[in-house]
């Protein structure tokens, strides 16, 4: 539903369109989930994309057309989706995130990165409480396993939340122990990625005395 002209709300119903608007979902997956646990939904409003076209060869072609609109698509629920791991309680996504230069430009910046994302939300929600990590962290008490919780889940999003090397490498030290799992190996593997781009961006952008 457009809530204004800045946001749209994330449904847990199946919407009921109108002429033009276009369904972007990111539900979630489990089939012990209840239709308003599972269903996320934004309705984009008509004529939000303009008008689209493709051509080949110097002529309009709907064929390419559809599968442009279909990408878009794919893009706009892949965004949804994302943003969801990292704030799993928004109830509003903002509309100017779902224009078609803004979708181009996060799909563009997210390319390289996304291919470290083996794993979802879900999946690491449902591991944490069987590792060994989370026996350490529930000694000190259930805010520690929250927050650790929280800041492994949210490894499933583009937007790590992580601002330095340090931090990605403290969490592959706690995860050590669990690390013949799975699902712990490829977690290891995203901070790895993680550290290394961050490591990467703070020796291209920080500047001392002696570079003067």
């Amino acid at each position: 539903m457009i809530l204004n002209t800045t946001e749209l709300t994330i449904d847990t119903v199946t919407p009921a369109l109108t002429l033009g608007q276009i369904q972007v979902s990111a539900d979630k997956r489990g089939k012990e989930l209840s239709d308003a646990e599972r269903i996320r939904r934004v309705v984009i409003p008509a004529n939000h994309w303009g008008n689209l076209s493709a051509s080949m060869n110097g002529s309009a072609s709907q064929g390419l057309t559809d599968i442009l609109v279909t990408g878009l698509k794919t893009i706009a629920a892949a965004r949804l989706r994302d943003y969801l791991t990292e704030q799993p309680m928004a109830r509003t996504v903002a509309l100017a995130d779902y224009t078609v230069s803004s979708l181009l430009a996060w799909s563009n910046d997210t390319s390289s990165s996304r291919g470290s994302i083996t794993f979802e939300r879900e999946q690491v929600e449902a591991w944490f409480p069987t590792s060994k990590l989370f026996t350490v962290m529930a000694l000190k008490g259930k805010g520690f396993t929250d927050f650790v919780g929280n800041r492994l889940a949210t490894l499933a999003a583009k937007n790590h939340g992580l601002k330095l090397p340090s931090d990605a490498d403290k969490l592959i030290t706690l995860l050590a122990d669990d690390s013949e799992t799975p699902l712990a190996s490829e977690l290891i593997q995203r901070l790895a990625h993680i550290s290394k781009a961050l490591s990467a961006k703070t020796a291209a952008t920080t500047v001392s005395m002696d570079d003067l």
